[in-house]
């Protein structure tokens, strides 16, 4: 039986096949902050599939700033002893009435590097190709060199900072953002979505948020951490065109591997798109060693 997703009943299966999906193992805390923090207008629906009383498949459509405007990302999972039986397709067809419903132009799927079926399962449903993206991760049981800034610039973080700070970080954000293999093309981010990630955000360490900041007061890069249930996951790193090519995104990455060991941290995780070389080649001198990475592929629906 397909039925909407209850949180009061579902959250912990729900959770599971989710984390299922996406290879990321989320408390079940984690996970319901999140949820009770969701904003009302961004567009989140939510099914579970039953047999015999057990909650073995979920299927979830959600706003998510890395696809196009008027798009939804879809996770879908099925419990691997219930394979087989078409629930997998129930939960498409359910995801696919709701796209129609909401007149939406497109669907983004994620699938785990190590899960060759589900993409050829989402292939034959209409999917392509679209993007590759590297996991990676780092072992912070180790001593790493102190990070080194050119002598014209200092470091910073968002630690007390003020609301005309906030304003000027998010701008800032919203530019690097666009320059990322990610988003090329793609609409700037609204502010509403940068505050969110941001100063709104419940994943939120100030002291893991650390800019570069230039001898006129302007910030030059910056470096965002977040904490994640295996420590650690740096979540962008970039730094202005005018000042590449000086090591500073290895700097502003030292830096906040050496606060997360200060914190007791263990392991720093992070993703990469497949085309960007220079933030790939400053992962690997630093040591992060590669994960299985994920597929993300998309079908139009107009």
């Amino acid at each position: 039986m397909l039925r909407p997703y209850d949180p009061s009943r579902d959250a912990a299966d729900f959770l599971r096949l989710q984390n299922l999906a996406s290879g990321h193992g989320v408390s079940l805390d984690s996970f319901l902050k999140t949820e009770a923090s969701w904003p009302a207008h961004l567009v989140r629906r939510q099914a579970v599939t039953e047999r015999d009383g057990a909650v073995v498949g979920m299927a979830a459509l959600r706003s998510f700033d890395y696809v196009p405007p008027n798009w939804l990302l879809l996770t879908l999972a099925v419990d691997p002893a219930a394979r087989g039986q078409g629930l997998g397709n129930e939960l498409e067809r359910w995801a696919t009435a709701q796209a129609t419903e909401l007149r939406l132009d497109g669907l983004a799927v994620n699938v785990l590097e190590t899960a060759p079926a589900g993409r050829a399962w989402a292939e034959r449903r209409g999917f392509a190709l679209h993007a590759h993206r590297f996991a990676s991760e780092l072992n912070l049981n180790r001593p790493y060199p102190a990070a080194e800034l050119p002598p014209t610039l200092r470091l910073r973080d968002m630690t007390n900072a003020s609301e005309a700070d906030w304003d000027s970080l998010e701008a800032l954000y919203g530019e690097l953002l666009t320059q990322t293999p990610d988003l090329a093309g793609q609409p700037r981010w609204t502010p509403e979505a940068l505050r969110l990630v941001l100063r709104d955000s419940p994943r939120l360490r100030p002291e893991w948020l650390l800019l570069a900041v230039d001898e006129h007061g302007e910030t030059v890069g910056l470096c965002h951490g977040v904490p994640i249930s295996t420590g650690i996951y740096n979540e962008f790193t970039a730094v202005l065109p005018g000042a590449r090519g000086r090591g500073l995104a290895r700097a502003l990455k030292l830096e906040l591997i050496r606060r997360a060991q200060a914190a007791g941290v263990q392991r720093m995780r992070t993703n990469n798109h497949a085309s960007n070389a220079p933030m790939l080649r400053v992962n690997a001198a630093l040591g992060f060693e590669a994960l299985a990475g994920s597929w993300e592929l998309r079908r139009t629906l107009v």
